[in-house]
Formats: C-alpha cells, sequence, structure tokens
C-alpha cells in the first residue's frame, strides 16, 4: 500500500504543476494515449481499476470470495485528455479509495491466488500480492512516461 500512495502522491504532483496547454502536449511513445493529458487520465483510472478488481474479486468490501470474481478488462485504450489540469487532480485524488483497500488486506488474502482472467495481470499462480505488485510496475510505467513527458 505505502508503494501505491507514494506512487499516487507522485502522480498529484506531477498533475498539479500542469496546465491546459500542457495536457494536450504529444506523448507518442505511450500506448495509453498520444497526449499528456490521456496519459494522465489513464493513469489516474489504473488506480479505480485496481480497486474495482479487489471488490469484483471478493478481496474488498461486498465483494465475491476470493478467486471468484472477473474484474473490469483493462486494456490500453486512449483515453480522451481532459480539458483541465483540475480534471485530472480530482480523479487521482479519488485513487486513494480504491488504494485504501490494500491496507485491509489480510496476509491470508494476499497469499492467495485470484481466478484466472479476472484480471489481465492474473494467470492462475500469482498470488493477489504479485498481481498488486505487477499492477503498481504497471503504473510506474506510466508514471515515468508521464514525468520524461512533462520535463
Amino acid at each position: 500500500m505505502t508503494t501505491a500512495s507514494r506512487q499516487l502522491d507522485e502522480m498529484a504532483d506531477v498533475v498539479a504543476s500542469l496546465s491546459g496547454p500542457d495536457l494536450r502536449k504529444s506523448c507518442p511513445d505511450d500506448s495509453a494515449g498520444d497526449t499528456i493529458g490521456a496519459l494522465a487520465v489513464h493513469m489516474a483510472e489504473g488506480y479505480h481499476f485496481l480497486g474495482r478488481f479487489l471488490q469484483a474479486a471478493g478481496y474488498g468490501p461486498g465483494g465475491r470470495p476470493p478467486g471468484n470474481g472477473r474484474g473490469h478488462a483493462h486494456g490500453h485504450e486512449r483515453a480522451q485528455p481532459p480539458a483541465a489540469a483540475s480534471e485530472v487532480l480530482d480523479r487521482v485524488s479519488a485513487g486513494k479509495a480504491p488504494i485504501g483497500l490494500l491496507a485491509d488486506l489480510t496476509d491470508e488474502q494476499l497469499a492467495s491466488v485470484p481466478g484466472t482472467g479476472s484480471i489481465r495481470f492474473s494467470d492462475g499462480r500469482r498470488t493477489l500480492e504479485q498481481v498488486i505488485e505487477a499492477v503498481i510496475a504497471h503504473q510506474a510505467t506510466h508514471l515515468n512516461m508521464l514525468r520524461r513527458a512533462v520535463s
């Protein structure tokens, strides 16, 4: 949880430094979007996706028993750039709730194996902890791309 929370804070810092024109700047090397704004939106959605996955797979409040869920597909659809950085910052800030679900996971849950197809990172062999680490690593790739694009 600490890594994901720190990552989210770093993303918020980068987004807070952006202006409307910055959001429309090209970011052609990332498969998540062709502008800085589209990439930022895609990355912000990744945290919400993780929360939906945890709930759908039964690891969060109101979820089904672990291993039975099917999470949302998370491809690399190109996100539309937002009109203002404040829109992305609001979405990033809202990502703290899904990240908060990580703190409530037990050692038993982290050692369990989510069902295949419940998330692209879940192959039926990886533990939940490994799946979460893969999602965070995926997000780190996007954060690095975002940093490079704005520098």
